[in-house]
């Protein structure tokens, strides 16, 4: 009984590490089967993968690879994004992601000012999480700026206690601003990918009559989603959403024309 006992233990702490290694190996034979150029298996990995063992940037990231080789450069982009929206650190998906771009002359303009870009590409140089860390260790620092500050008497370390605990809190106040910012805009995700080769909108929710066209996307272009309605007039039920393009437009488009990032 003992025995059954004991091997039972030692299957049971052999469980997690065979959970460990089964996703490894899967990763292994995707990255072999794309460094193979059988790019229909490498997919078909990687895309299991994702929905067995979690998503994660640079899966994402390889995923995308794998589409833009089998020349599907919209469904590269979407991927490309998904990555970002993981970790907008990950400098390779976000060249590659500018790259697919160009050659498919997607212009991603949003008009916004010098400095609203600016901001946007120093926040997402990092992800929350480093910018989490950021805010911890410079809170921490701040708090041993101020014990300096203090409980010292010399004068010259009162004042480097002072003002170097002024410039810690204010870039800890900053980092916590941006881990925020960055962890609401990945919750409240409302980016989409026009995935049909073209997609007329409507200034309705509903299929636009010649007078009701509002403007035309073409496959690969980026819009925020603003509203959302079922239409039930039809022969079955249709989800419309109400979209905003790069270029400020707004109008309504079929939900099966686009996917969210």
């Amino acid at each position: 009984m003992n025995k059954i006992i004991n091997l039972l233990i030692i299957i049971a702490s052999l469980l997690p590490m065979v959970a460990q290694a089964a996703p490894e190996s899967s990763v292994a034979q995707a990255d072999s089967a794309y460094q193979h150029e059988r790019y229909q298996k490498a997919l078909s990995r990687y895309l299991d993968l994702a929905k067995t063992a979690g998503t994660s940037s640079d899966l994402y990231y390889n995923i995308g690879n794998t589409y833009y080789r089998m020349r599907d450069n919209t469904r590269a982009i979407l991927y490309y994004e998904r990555a970002l929206q993981l970790d907008p650190s990950n400098d390779d998906a976000r060249d590659n992601l500018n790259f697919v771009r160009e050659k498919a002359h997607i212009s991603v303009d949003t008009g916004a000012s010098f400095f609203t870009d600016f901001f946007e590409g120093l926040v997402s140089r990092e992800s929350s999480n480093t910018w989490s860390v950021i805010a911890v260790v410079t809170f921490i620092l701040f708090l041993c700026a101020l014990a300096l500050y203090l409980f010292v008497t010399n004068v010259t370390l009162r004042k480097v206690g002072f003002f170097g605990g002024g410039v810690l809190l204010l870039v800890c106040i900053v980092s916590v601003s941006c881990a925020w910012y960055l962890y609401s805009k990945a919750e409240n995700q409302t980016e989409a990918i026009v995935m049909v080769p073209s997609s007329t909108l409507s200034t309705a929710p509903h299929a636009p009559s010649a007078r009701e066209a509002a403007f035309t996307l073409t496959e690969g272009h980026m819009v925020s989603i603003l509203d959302s309605v079922v239409n039930n007039s039809g022969v079955q039920k249709e989800k419309w959403y109400k979209v905003k393009s790069a270029d400020g437009k707004q109008a309504w488009i079929n939900a099966a024309d686009i996917e969210k990032i």
